[in-house]
């Protein structure tokens, strides 16, 4: 699990032997069995109630672009959106800024494909406080998705993510390992009537060497990981709010026994939505605490993603 940038002055270990036959298995059966499991359904199967503009299967849809990618997907093939997420640093410490960008497309009414890149403008201090610019990573992703009973209005998706560090960026940018991240998620409503949702993620996060040098961040664990997450989200009039507990261990997939868990809450406020109804400006607000092997930390944040969609 990846938490905030890595912090300058912690250099990348060496190579240890790490249990990647056991983790993948794991992830392998996981996947076996939610798929042996899990009744075919398509999306019509949804209640008519949940499929209605002003139901909950248009918010359940909008949770993968606000609160975890993960998540089940039920829009029907063909659809595809577009994002970007702008980071704007400390100019003061030379962290100009930060750009995620990249696309999903519905492939069929189940599968999902998904890729992106991470650019940068940043003051590099091991190049002379040189500023610099340029690709620092990329990812690719497929998911599978489908309803899992009508009457709950619950959906199940499994699938894996692939990310790299690429180029030449600043040490302070990446942690220098490609990360493969297995995972399963399951979401249903709570409390229909409020328009309470829960979710829950189970995956891993197989690490291995890329070329690139890089620092790990603070609270980020150094190798194999089992990862979970489980929270809430609420759709208010005018915004969405959610409250997630995700958590890390490298006890039973590495030679590390160590852990880090995350309490974070957030707040969705949606711009400019009645004028550009394809364009999702969304205004995200955060706070967190952390507890891992580096000790407890507290922030908040504040930014703006930006989200262009095939239908409103």
């Amino acid at each position: 699990m990846r938490t905030g940038l890595p912090s300058p002055g912690r250099a990348r270990p060496a190579a240890r032997p790490l249990a990647r036959g056991a983790a993948l298995r794991t992830a392998l059966l996981c996947a076996a069995a939610v798929a042996a499991v899990s009744p075919v359904r398509g999306q019509s199967d949804q209640p008519a109630s949940a499929q209605e503009p002003g139901g909950l299967l248009p918010f359940m849809n909008r949770l993968p672009e606000l609160i975890d990618q993960h998540l089940p997907f039920l829009a029907p093939g063909g659809t595809y959106w577009f994002y970007g997420r702008p980071h704007v640093g400390d100019p003061f410490k030379g962290n100009y800024f930060r750009l995620d960008g990249g696309g999903w497309l519905k492939v069929t009414d189940t599968v999902d494909l998904n890729a992106g890149a991470q650019g940068f403008i940043w003051r590099d201090a091991n190049e002379g406080d040189r500023t610099r610019y340029g690709l620092y990573g990329m990812n690719l992703g497929i998911k599978y998705a489908r309803p899992v009973s009508p009457s709950t209005g619950s959906a199940i998706s499994v699938g894996v993510n692939y990310s790299s560090p690429v180029g030449r960026p600043p040490l302070s940018l990446v942690d220098g390992w490609r990360h493969t991240d297995p995972y399963v998620t399951y979401a249903r409503p709570l409390v229909p009537s409020l328009k309470i949702v829960g979710y829950s993620s189970l995956g891993l996060d197989l690490l291995a060497h890329s070329p690139l040098p890089g620092t790990f961040g603070v609270n980020v664990l150094h190798s194999n990981s089992i990862t979970f997450s489980v929270g809430a989200t609420r759709q208010w009039k005018s915004f969405v709010s959610s409250l997630t507990l995700s958590g890390a261990t490298s006890e039973l997939v590495s030679n590390e026994g160590r852990q880090v868990f995350t309490l974070n809450q957030q707040v969705f406020v949606p711009l400019l939505r009645h004028r550009l109804p394809r364009w999702h400006m969304i205004g995200v607000l955060g706070a967190r605490a952390t507890d891992g092997p580096d000790g407890r930390q507290f922030g908040a944040s504040g930014s703006v993603n930006i989200n262009f969609k095939s239908t409103p």
